[in-house]
């Protein structure tokens, strides 16, 4: 589908006829005519085929890409809304930890340094690479963040009494990409003080915080999420071992690019019975989404989520 060309409703149809996807019944077509209002092409066809071509597409021979055998863009959008719920389901734990850390962070924080120099570069741990750069790019940050919501009442309020902006008031407006900047140039008495709340070192809270602000900001943004792979990897944990996670290249085969360390980030994060809630309704989604496939099978989904066999074991799974 050549994206520079508009195409019709029908046209977009007849294309996707053409390479496979099914539409004998009447009914098929007009559900499949109905997605295509409800969401779009781009957005379901091209955001969600990968498990269902059986002939990519070859720009060199000619070769249109075709769909396996049987597929209905009906199972295209079962995977889709998947996808939405999995989103869905991330944030519902994830801004939880966001407001815990910011609490955190604020109380460690203040006590230390007051609620009106904690800005100041010497309160930042300079004995990291590049450390310069990086303490004075959060500190920009923050500021240009003040500066963007100076209307609010809070915000207003402080700058116009007071000239400062206490951490615990600006945790409303932080972004949760900031808060983990913010933490990772704190000193390393101050990130041990967070860090050990969760039992775990402050170098671990670093990677996880990182990791999990990926996950959330393409949750938010609504983005594709099952199949998501970051640059930088999860740190190694015990639980990565505990699982009996395989090695490959030196790196841990799952749960350090893909949506599987977001549970294992998680499950550092949260209580146990909050873990247990996730899986099973994890567990849920999961089997919804196999009622509503038959071209392809819930394997190949969990495959592409990086979730190993067993993926269910994450919740015995000891964590030191």
């Amino acid at each position: 589908m050549n994206e520079k060309e508009p195409k019709t409703l029908e046209e977009q149809l007849e294309i996707l006829q053409s390479r496979g996807i099914c539409m004998d019944d009447p009914s098929e077509y007009d559900k499949a005519k109905d997605l295509l209002k409800r969401v779009g092409y781009y957005k379901l066809v091209n955001g969600y085929k990968k498990l269902f071509i059986d002939i990519p597409k070859d720009d060199k021979n000619g070769i249109e890409e075709q769909f396996k055998k049987g597929t209905s863009l009906s199972e295209l959008y079962s995977v889709y809304y998947f996808d939405k719920e999995l989103r869905e389901l991330m944030l519902k734990y994830i801004l939880p930890v966001e407001v815990h850390i910011k609490s955190l962070m604020s109380l460690v924080v203040s006590e230390k340094y007051g609620q009106d120099n904690y800005l100041r570069y010497q309160n930042f741990d300079t004995s990291r690479a590049n450390s310069n750069k990086q303490i004075t790019k959060v500190i920009s940050d923050i500021y240009n963040q003040i500066a963007y919501r100076e209307s609010d009442p809070c915000i207003n309020h402080y700058l116009t009494e007071y000239g400062f902006v206490p951490l615990w008031v600006l945790n409303n407006v932080l972004t949760f990409g900031t808060l983990s900047n913010l933490y990772r140039i704190l000193k390393q008495s101050d990130r041990q003080a967070i860090s050990r709340q969760f039992g775990i070192t402050d170098e671990l809270l670093i990677g996880v915080l990182r990791y999990l602000t990926d996950i959330r900001n393409i949750s938010a943004h609504g983005n594709r999420l099952y199949c998501m792979r970051t640059k930088k990897p999860l740190p190694n944990t015990p639980v990565h071992s505990n699982l009996g996670i395989s090695l490959s290249s030196d790196e841990y085969e799952y749960g350090k690019r893909d949506l599987y360390a977001a549970l294992i980030a998680l499950k550092y994060l949260i209580s146990k019975n909050e873990f247990n809630k996730l899986i099973d309704e994890l567990k849920i989604i999961v089997n919804e989404l196999k009622n509503h496939l038959h071209t392809i099978c819930i394997a190949d989904v969990l495959e592409e989520m990086g979730f190993p066999k067993g993926w269910k074991g994450i919740k015995r799974v000891k964590k030191c």
